[in-house]
């Protein structure tokens, strides 16, 4: 028979939200830095095509003609690119998923601790896991996806052996030594 319990399902559900914010905060920063180094580079390349094309002015070579042209067409690049990725929007999406999901990862907690204290019914908790299911449920359905190497990455920050269920161990790494798995009496 399957032997998955109430607050079994509460640590799998809670271990999802945690490779979920991460990977979503991954991303976040992953794209920021991305846009970051764009504008840095473009930047570069436009001081370049300015310096360069008074170096014409002044000294008539061909040589900083052909920079200013070279570093023009670069920049030209790096900015089609950033409009094609928009990495920014991409960053600010994955960035506000990621604080939706912060809040409730810090519900389930609550409630883990709730449970252990005695200070909510399982019925009660139960009402409160289905209402967090359903803000997860909204959160999901506007999240922007999180590619696979977002969620290798939160993987390879708590090693599972699969990938996107936490071992009981893996999952005590975010809760008080009094929510640990071994602590808990069976619910």
């Amino acid at each position: 028979m399957f032997g998955l319990t109430f607050i079994d399902h509460l640590r799998l559900t809670f271990g999802h939200v945690i490779y979920s914010h991460r990977a979503h905060a991954q991303l976040a920063a992953r794209y920021t830095r991305w846009s970051r180094w764009l504008q840095g580079s473009e930047a570069l390349l436009l001081l370049t095509t300015v310096v360069s094309s008074f170096a014409v002015l002044t000294t008539g070579a061909l040589f900083y003609a052909g920079l200013s042209a070279i570093a023009a067409g670069v920049a030209l690049c790096i900015v089609l690119l950033r409009l094609i990725v928009d990495f920014e929007r991409r960053g600010e999406a994955h960035r506000a998923c990621s604080a939706q999901l912060w809040p409730i990862r810090e519900h389930y907690r609550a409630l883990l601790a709730d449970l252990r204290d005695g200070n909510v019914t399982l019925d009660q908790a139960r009402q409160r896991r289905d209402v967090l299911l359903r803000t997860l449920q909204r959160v999901y359905e506007n999240a922007p996806p999180a590619d696979r190497a977002a969620y290798e990455a939160a993987r390879r920050e708590i090693p599972a052996d699969h990938d996107l269920v936490l071992s009981d161990e893996e999952v005590d790494r975010f809760l008080p030594a009094s929510l640990h798995v071994d602590s808990n009496p069976a619910a």
